[in-house]
């Protein structure tokens, strides 16, 4: 659940720091896990139990309102009880009491009666002396515990990604890609136009049921631009893209690589916003999330298992996790179903290549009069079939340095046929990567 905002500085819903910290000791809790494990799903149902009181309340359902009001008071007070017992240094009731008597003030809302304001009462009831103590000469959102521990995973997660600053190709978005024509519609359709409006995103789903994808995995040959369309996808709706670092996840410590998924996801979910979401990339996904089944380790299934709960609270948190592979059939089972939205990203066409390569050549002024050459084009195309855009990429630019090694003249299209003899060994035969599920041709990428 996203925490609602108001005008000034009171955050409208539970604490989100203490509830980082709860969350995060429940996950990580090595003993008792089924206890940890059932606290978390009763937090979590709390919380969610919040969320509909607030969208009954928002809506003038007075009769949702009166029901929903006492089932959410008792599973608070509960969980509060609890939470005070097992992990009191946390001041639990304390913390969550200020946190709604500040919004029941920054709302006006003087009815003793109203949820906000009895759910003060009920908490401040559980330790009246020690919450005047405390809470009365000290504000909650500066407490050291809280700030020190919620401090420091952010400072740990954000060790584990790269925040992409785009190219200036990049910033073009969709415009500055070749071909990829039924794939950009795609991803515009599905994500793009949510992302960049999220009041129609939100009467979407409201009207006909249509959600943002929490996940999306991409799949097929490599090099055909699937991290590229990754990046071109952020700056064409002007979010961030955090690029995932597997290889700084892994750890030969117990648990630590686990602690590291959590600390990144963390540090995500810290930058995302109600209005702006924040887009996770994981490059060769294959080489983390390998079916159990193959690689039978118990660090290997405690890693797993963090990746699936993460993903999935994620989306919760306006992180839109995605993944990217050329090994789909060795991805764990329980993992693909956490993507709403798989995509084959499959060699360029003929049409997709043409395009491409007009691409390449209109970027460079010895290129122009070969960009406009449409029957040069045609057969250039027609001579990098299986040919992944990586590889027309690199042909592109040995056959303008034939062109430069020759007197500086135009680039021709003998350029390239000389160098395509001598590239073969590139060509890739894209149905060896076709997984089960036969996905059908989605789309092109131009790569840099």
């Amino acid at each position: 659940m996203q925490v609602q905002k108001t005008q000034g500085r009171v955050n409208f819903g539970y604490n989100q720091q203490l509830n980082k910290i709860l969350v995060s000791k429940c996950e990580k809790a090595k003993k008792n896990k089924e206890f940890w494990n059932t606290l978390l799903k009763f937090n979590n149902f709390t919380n969610e139990t919040e969320m509909l009181l607030r969208e009954a309340e928002k809506a003038n359902n007075a009769s949702l309102v009166d029901k929903l009001s006492d089932m959410f008071l008792n599973f608070k007070f509960m969980l509060a009880g609890t939470m005070d017992e097992i992990l009191p240094k946390l001041h639990y009731s304390m913390v969550e009491a200020k946190t709604y008597d500040a919004e029941a003030k920054e709302r006006h809302i003087h009815n003793p009666n109203h949820w906000l304001n009895c759910i003060v009462n009920d908490l401040k009831e559980k330790d009246d002396d020690m919450f005047v103590e405390i809470i009365g000469t000290e504000n909650i959102n500066n407490m050291p515990q809280i700030e020190e521990e919620a401090g420091k995973s952010l400072a740990e997660g954000k060790k584990f990604v790269i925040e992409y600053a785009p190219t200036e190709d990049a910033k073009k978005g969709f415009s500055s890609l070749g071909g990829m024509k039924e794939l950009k519609q795609l991803l515009s359709d599905r994500i793009l136009t949510a992302l960049k409006d999220p009041k129609q995103a939100k009467l979407d789903e409201i009207e006909y049921g249509k959600k943002i994808p929490r996940g999306i995995l991409l799949y097929g040959p490599p090099g055909c631009g699937k991290t590229t369309i990754v990046q071109h996808l952020s700056t064409e709706a002007g979010v961030p893209l955090l690029m995932l670092e597997s290889g700084k996840l892994g750890s030969k410590y117990i648990h630590e690589t686990s602690a590291r998924i959590d600390a990144a996801f963390d540090y995500a979910e810290s930058l995302a916003k109600e209005e702006k979401p924040v887009l996770m990339f994981m490059d060769d996904a294959d080489s983390m999330l390998m079916d159990r089944s193959i690689s039978k380790s118990d660090s290997k299934t405690e890693e797993m298992a963090s990746f699936l709960n993460r993903i999935q609270r994620a989306g919760d948190n306006n992180v839109i996790f995605i993944a990217a592979t050329n090994k789909y059939d060795l991805l764990d089972e329980a993992i693909k179903s956490r993507f709403q939205e798989q995509i084959f990203v499959d060699l360029p066409d003929k049409d997709a290549r043409k395009a491409i390569i007009k691409l390449f050549m209109s970027q460079r002024t010895k290129g122009k009069e070969l960009a406009e050459n449409n029957s040069a084009l045609e057969q250039i195309a027609q001579k990098t079939e299986q040919f992944p855009i990586r590889a027309i990429k690199m042909i592109s630019d040995k056959a303008s340095l034939e062109a430069l090694n020759d007197g500086r003249r135009n680039i021709k299209a003998e350029d390239f046929y000389k160098i395509i003899e001598q590239s073969q060994n590139m060509k890739v035969k894209g149905g060896n990567y076709k997984s089960k599920n036969d996905r059908p041709l989605i789309g092109y990428n131009n790569l840099r």
